[in-house]
């Protein structure tokens, strides 16, 4: 993740890069992978690019409720 310093303040802030209004099957399971790895909730957020409440969904079940099984088989495989 670049790093920059805003123009006026000087104050350090991280590029933005990826951007995501939805999530794809693929992006839920490695939410979950990366979440079983040790990230934490605010960091998987941040580097799928997507706010928490897409996140939330995926980690509770709503939205696709097959990608912690996924997840599991490609950890364990």
């Amino acid at each position: 993740m670049a790093i920059y310093e805003h123009p006026m303040t000087g104050v350090k802030l991280n590029d933005i890069s990826v951007k995501r209004k939805q999530l794809t099957l693929d992006e839920a399971i490695t939410a979950h992978i990366l979440r079983q790895q040790g990230e934490t909730f605010t960091d998987v957020v941040q580097r799928l690019g997507t706010n928490a409440n897409r996140v939330g969904e995926v980690f509770r079940g709503d939205a696709f409720p097959e990608a912690a099984m996924l997840a599991l088989k490609k950890l364990t495989s």
